[in-house]
This record gives structure tokens, C-alpha cells and sequence, in this order.
């Protein structure tokens, strides 16, 4: 039986050769989500998240010691804390057992707290300047809010990593989010697209205030790392084909997610792409860069296999089962849908994946199928 350090050894060497576009012994295998509580648990509800939280990491590990479970190679979820969601968006939370029925999932709940003025204050004072304005607004009291769990959060991902898993990103949490998406949480989707119409130059200058600064955070927290991530993560979500235009693309959201790619390699880490939503449009955009320093990871409404047409000779994807499949499928219907994907990519530059996440109500039985699949049984 292998040690937990021969384990990560492994599992890291095959998931390091999946972002090169190299063939490892079998395609790596990133299975995390709501659902993982349950299969350590079945009487446990998504408001344990929430409610003990200890106990939620510890079923988790149980999930994750199961035959077949531990299969999987890495856990982009370690420590999850759904309590401080909102606030990527500046918005408040519905939750299980509080808003919400003890087992449905968390809602972020939207609303304006930014005015077109506030454009001015980015561009005069700053966004960091800006940002504590904006969480006042949405309820947030930074002042008397406990911080967030960095001993609970160490001390899950030591424990991920004693039983031989990867974490995806490195351990360090280093992720952004595009001020494109940030400013249309901000402002209110629909008002942010008529500020792209009305005030195109305010808009631009704002966000070019925002990458510098968000580019300086980011360099120092990978600075205070005990070494450089394997990825750094950026999530897109309000910018796809379906959302804008080619023109308001290459104008408002482009340039950010290009020099961030960029920044991403020159500090020795691998861009991790976490784009939800439909990307068919823009994929053409993402040949420029380097082989086998980028990660796209979609959420199963970008077509994988244009995915794979366009950008599988340049950087590694992540497919990106449906979450509609693991919840509704088959355990057979998951199994050929896997085995489809590793087929197409020959074995080579696919991390396996869900869309986005296994959904709480995936079946046990057809993530095993995906598994059973992905290690060729």
C-alpha cells in the first residue's frame, strides 16, 4: 500500500504532465463539491457546511478514504467556506437552515451598491479605496466581522495533502476576479451593460485602475507563499459569447484576462481559467499563449470538443461532465460520457472534471462511474 507521500508524488508528477500536454499513466481525476459531505454521511444536509463546519471537513476526508473515491488525484475545495461567497460580489447570502431549507444551496443575493460616480472615486482614489465603501453598502460590518478560518483552512489542505491529494491551487487560495465581473455585481448586470453604451471611457479608465492594483495584490500573496502555486485562478462568468459582443470583449474584458495570463507565467505559476457560462465565441482569442501553461476550465455549456478543436494543442482542459448528468443520469451514461472525453483527447491535456462542481445531488454511483472510467476499468 502506498504512503500519502508517494501518493501526491504521484498525483501531482500526472497532473503536471495533463497541464504539458504530456500523456501521463491515466488522465487525472479532480472530483470536489457540495455532495462530498453526503458520501461521507448520508443523513448529513448542506447547512452542516455552515452549522459545524469541522465535522463537514471531517466527513469529507472519510468521503475522499472510500474505495474508489480515492481514486481521485486533487481537491480544488479545500476548506470551503460558503459563509464569505457573497462577497466576491458584494452581496448578501441566502443560506440552508437559516434562509433556506436545511438541504438546499446557498444564494447569492444581488442588488446595487455601486453608483456611476463611484467610477471616479476608482480612478482618483483607488479601488482598494473604494472596496470598503462597497461592502458597507452591502451589509457588511469589516470591522466586527470574524476574519476568515486561516487555522481551519491550513489545516485541511495539511490534511489533503497527508493523504497523498493535490491541492489544485497550490495551497495558497490565490485567485481573482475580473473587474469586468466584479463592476457588474457592483452596478447590477443589466446597469454595468448600459454603462459599456453610455460611459465607455469612465468605464476603461476604472478598470484599468483595478488590474494594476489587483496585479499588486496578487503578486504578494504569492510572495508570502512558502513557494510558487502550481495554478493561480481566475473565474469568468458574465463575459461569455452569450453575454457580450466580440467588440465589448476585446474592448472591456480581453486585456485583463491576457496580461493576467501573462503575469501568471512570469512569476512561475500556471493560469488556472475557471469560465463558466459560453466562452464558443472567444475561444480564438486564447491561441496566443504558451503551450501548457493554461488551465480552461469550463462549466459544460462551453463545448468541450470545440474546446478541443481550438485550444487542445495549447493548453490543457478540464471536462466537464454535467452536473445534470451526475444528479440525473445513469451510472452508464456518466461512464460513456468519461470515456468519450478521454477517447477524444487521446489521453492527454484533460484534467476530469465536472462542470464547475459535482452538484449536492450527484449520485454516489455515478461519480464512482466517472472514476471507474477515468482509471480504465
Amino acid at each position: 500500500m502506498k504512503t500519502g507521500q508517494e501518493l501526491f508524488k504521484e498525483r501531482l508528477l500526472r497532473t503536471k504532465q495533463a497541464v504539458a500536454l504530456e500523456k501521463p499513466d491515466r488522465v487525472p481525476i479532480c472530483l470536489a463539491g457540495p455532495s462530498f459531505i453526503k458520501y461521507g454521511d448520508p443523513t448529513a444536509v448542506l447547512a452542516d457546511y455552515l452549522r459545524r463546519p469541522e465535522w463537514a471537513d471531517e466527513m469529507i476526508f472519510k468521503a475522499y478514504s472510500m474505495p474508489v473515491l480515492n481514486e481521485i488525484d486533487s481537491t480544488p475545495m479545500a476548506g470551503f467556506d460558503a459563509s464569505r461567497m457573497g462577497m466576491i460580489w458584494f452581496a448578501q447570502m441566502k443560506f440552508p437552515g437559516r434562509d433556506l431549507p436545511e438541504d438546499a444551496l446557498w444564494q447569492i443575493v444581488e442588488k446595487q451598491v455601486m453608483y456611476e460616480e463611484d467610477y471616479d472615486t476608482i480612478v482618483e482614489k483607488g479601488w482598494n479605496t473604494l472596496k470598503p465603501e462597497l461592502f458597507k453598502r452591502a451589509g457588511y460590518d469589516l470591522e466586527n466581522m470574524a476574519p476568515p478560518n486561516a487555522e481551519r483552512t491550513a489545516k485541511v489542505q495539511a490534511k489533503f495533502k497527508e493523504m497523498g491529494f493535490v491541492g489544485m491551487f497550490g495551497g495558497g487560495g490565490v485567485s481573482l476576479i475580473p473587474p469586468f465581473e466584479v463592476l457588474s455585481a457592483a452596478r447590477t448586470l443589466p446597469k454595468f451593460l448600459m454603462d459599456l453604451r453610455r460611459i465607455p471611457d469612465k468605464v476603461t479608465a476604472a478598470i484599468d485602475v483595478m488590474e494594476k492594483e489587483m496585479f499588486e495584490d496578487m503578486e504578494k500573496m504569492v510572495a508570502a507563499l512558502p513557494e510558487v502555486p502550481l495554478f493561480t485562478s481566475m473565474g469568468g462568468t458574465r463575459a461569455g459569447s452569450d453575454f457580450i459582443s466580440p467588440k465589448y470583449f476585446e474592448k472591456f474584458y480581453w486585456p485583463f484576462i491576457r496580461n493576467y495570463i501573462y503575469k501568471i507565467i512570469d512569476i512561475g505559476s500556471n493560469a488556472w481559467l475557471h469560465m463558466d457560462s459560453n466562452w464558443e465565441g472567444f475561444l480564438h482569442y486564447f491561441t496566443e499563449f504558451p503551450k501548457g501553461r493554461v488551465v480552461f476550465d469550463p462549466d459544460s455549456a462551453t463545448d468541450i470538443f470545440k474546446l478541443k478543436e481550438t485550444l487542445g494543442d495549447i493548453m490543457c482542459i478540464t471536462g466537464d461532465v454535467p452536473p445534470a448528468m451526475l444528479a440525473l443520469g445513469t451510472p452508464d451514461e456518466n461512464y460513456n460520457y468519461a470515456k468519450k472525453l478521454i477517447d477524444a483527447f487521446d489521453g492527454r491535456g484533460l484534467i476530469m472534471m465536472s462542470g464547475c462542481t459535482v452538484p449536492p445531488n450527484a449520485t454516489l454511483e455515478n461519480v464512482k462511474a466517472v472514476i471507474y472510467a477515468s482509471i480504465g476499468k
